[in-house]
């Protein structure tokens, strides 16, 4: 991943360049954000930063270098699922709860929407879930996604519905994330 990504903004001939991931900072804009999405943006605003003080999930920003602005935002945390909302095939010699990485939430404001911000924050986001579980256990990367055009985005990366979960998760797991992904992480290490 280079230092700093270029964006075309749509319609305009203008490059923006937009800043690698970081931790959210108090002082960024939180305010100003807007996906579209009520519930994010309220979250966004009024709990990521102090889940990030507290440790309850790690927010991860990109932004505008130029004006500050922040373009999106990805957290991770830690959590478990239930054994049986698993495959059945994949249930066997597995504790329960199961530990996995939760992807709490992903969101581009509506001003970069449609440049591959949202692609690369996952992909940032897998490549650290990957990345810590080789220190702290977790099978694979879950999510709830919010409607069915988000459950698309996730299975285009192969995320799989949880077929028992009532909240119908979804989740890719560690192993194929490492197939895919493993030739890329020793780089990512060296930072």
């Amino acid at each position: 991943m280079p230092n700093s990504r270029a964006a075309r903004r749509r319609g305009s001939a203008e490059f923006v360049e937009i800043s690698r991931p970081r931790p959210l900072a108090e002082n960024d804009g939180r305010d100003q954000f807007d996906c579209g999405r009520d519930s994010l943006n309220l979250w966004f605003r009024r709990h990521a930063w102090v889940n990030q003080i507290s440790g309850a999930s790690r927010v991860s920003v990109i932004a505008d270098e130029a004006s500050t602005r922040i373009v999106g935002y990805v957290t991770l945390s830690s959590a478990h699922i239930e054994r049986a909302y698993l495959p059945k095939p994949r249930q066997r010699n597995r504790p329960d709860p199961v530990p996995v990485t939760l992807l709490g939430q992903l969101a581009v404001d509506r001003a970069y929407q449609r440049q591959g911000h949202a692609a690369s924050l996952l992909l940032y986001a897998l490549r650290t879930a990957l990345i810590a579980s080789e220190s702290v256990g977790s099978i694979g990367v879950a999510t709830h996604p919010l409607d069915d055009s988000v459950r698309g985005f996730y299975a285009r990366w192969g995320f799989q519905t949880l077929p028992g979960d009532p909240r119908q998760a979804m989740m890719v797991r560690m192993e194929d994330l490492r197939k895919s992904l493993g030739g890329e992480i020793e780089p990512i290490r060296r930072r």
